[in-house]
């Protein structure tokens, strides 16, 4: 189980709403208009089938997955639904063009954003607890929901409970200059890697608050 206090996940959000502040900042600078970002939701699950993402398990996505390691480790993956990524990218790119002619701009464009949105969250945690976070090239993917991830461990396995993933959600919002457009990032971690976080905040609250 995710035993988490309501203090240590409220800190978990406010390192997450640090790294979305200044992804938001830096993709602001490379497409020369304001980019807001907000993470109006976080929520912890031990199953991908748990999440509210999973509700259409035959929609088109596009992701961009990166792995990282350091004191905890996992995968961390940028989500959106196909037509969304689209627009997104139209909007970024300031292109007056049908959504069907961006497929060859959707990769490289997806990838840059995944890099600076994902970077910035887990550089944020890192900076914030004292300790340096890795990742790996991202890798862009475009999949239906439920082959989005792998499935780790079987529900009915005897012991799925500590072998499934731990999955963080953060539903995005992008706001630009004419509409809102949704996103997700997911952070994939194993019961280890969950418990060292948690104890890494445990550590941090301790010596802000004594």
């Amino acid at each position: 189980m995710i035993d988490l206090s309501d203090l240590e996940r409220d800190t978990i959000t406010e390192l997450i709403n640090i790294g979305v502040g200044r992804a938001a900042a830096s993709l602001s600078e490379m497409v020369d208009q304001r980019v807001e970002l907000t993470v109006p939701s976080i929520s912890f699950v031990q199953r991908f089938s748990d999440a509210n993402l999973i509700a259409a398990p035959h929609e088109v996505v596009s992701a961009v997955t990166q792995s990282f390691n350091g004191p905890f480790k996992g995968d961390a993956l940028l989500v959106f639904p196909e037509r969304r990524s689209l627009e997104l990218v139209r909007r970024l790119l300031q292109v007056d063009v049908p959504l069907d002619s961006l497929s060859d701009l959707e990769q490289e464009a997806l990838m840059e954003v995944g890099n600076i949105i994902l970077n910035a969250c887990l550089g944020s945690i890192s900076n914030v607890l004292g300790h340096p976070i890795n990742c790996s090239m991202p890798v862009f993917r475009k999949c239906e929901t439920r082959n989005l991830m792998p499935d780790y461990s079987p529900v009915d396995a005897p012991d799925a409970e500590t072998t499934a993933p731990f999955l963080l959600i953060l539903h995005v919002q992008f706001m630009l200059r004419e509409n809102d457009i949704d996103g997700y990032v997911l952070f994939v971690m194993d019961l280890d890697s969950i418990q060292t976080l948690k104890q890494m905040v445990q550590r941090y609250l301790a010596h802000a608050l004594s």
